[in-house]
């Protein structure tokens, strides 16, 4: 079941951030990321609530005492701001994943002046010397997944009551200059910041069982995580990551062994 998306509150979080981008000369010149800025708009519209200083730490957002953090990678990094936060805080960090991306490559002396992707012009314009060559749209089935090794970083704080996660899953568009080597002049191109294009839906994890929602469609009713990868479409050092995680949190239960493999079994 789709979750509720507010998809006028997320354009107003995009011509916030484009705002910002204007005002520093464009995107990928942007001190704060554009998914994190996008998301912190639409998760406290009001900055009243962004950076706010908790002890010695910095929250991105802080509404009535309930903490957001947007957390792109490396939750481990996170550890000494988790203690300190939810010894008084209900924590929820937001992870942002690029499900569906729309790369374009660009002909084009500089990239400072893009600010909202929509003002670049697909068609030829010699005087500004800019032109979008390709343009290739991906779909990512197995990126969701990857929540699973960032938990791993933080496995000792998952099964603390006050901790909380949003899984935001986004469309996306990405620009690359050709401005590299090789016949193509991709290699070493230069990349833009990803930019949010659509927020396509929110998975929220408050207790073990929701953690169901990221088990993939199909499994036997016992499946080895060889199994699980091919269902996911992961590789299976991803895979086996997430059955210890979904292990941990008594999601799914070991019922024996094939070889050297787990059996399990969604509880």
């Amino acid at each position: 079941m789709k979750s509720f998306i507010d998809e006028k509150l997320f354009e107003e979080a995009k011509n916030r951030m484009y705002g910002k981008v204007q005002g520093e000369k464009g995107i990928g010149t942007l001190s704060e990321k554009s998914v994190h800025s996008v998301l912190k708009y639409y998760f406290a519209p009001d900055e009243k609530y962004h950076e706010q200083k908790i002890g010695t730490f910095v929250a991105d957002i802080c509404i009535d005492g309930e903490i957001y953090e947007i957390q792109t990678k490396q939750f481990y990094l996170m550890k000494r701001k988790l203690t300190k936060f939810l010894e008084e805080h209900e924590v929820t960090i937001v992870y942002p994943v690029s499900l569906v991306n729309t790369l374009h490559w660009v002909e084009c002396d500089k990239v400072s002046n893009l600010a909202n992707p929509s003002d670049i012009d697909v068609t030829a314009d010699e005087s500004k010397n800019r032109r979008i060559t390709t343009s290739r749209k991906t779909r990512k089935k197995g990126m969701p997944y990857l929540f699973f090794h960032e938990l791993y970083g933080i496995k000792d704080f998952l099964h603390h009551p006050n901790l909380h996660f949003i899984l935001a899953i986004l469309s996306t568009e990405e620009y690359r200059l050709l401005d590299g080597y090789g016949p193509q002049k991709k290699i070493r191109a230069t990349k833009t910041d990803k930019a949010p294009i659509e927020l396509l839906d929110l998975i929220t994890i408050r207790k073990p069982e929701d953690y169901k929602q990221l088990i993939p469609e199909g499994l036997p009713e016992e499946f080895t995580s060889d199994i699980f990868a091919k269902k996911a479409g992961i590789g299976r050092s991803l895979a086996g990551t997430a059955l210890n995680i979904l292990y941990e949190m008594k999601v799914v239960k070991r019922i024996g062994k094939q070889g050297n493999a787990y059996i399990y079994q969604v509880k």
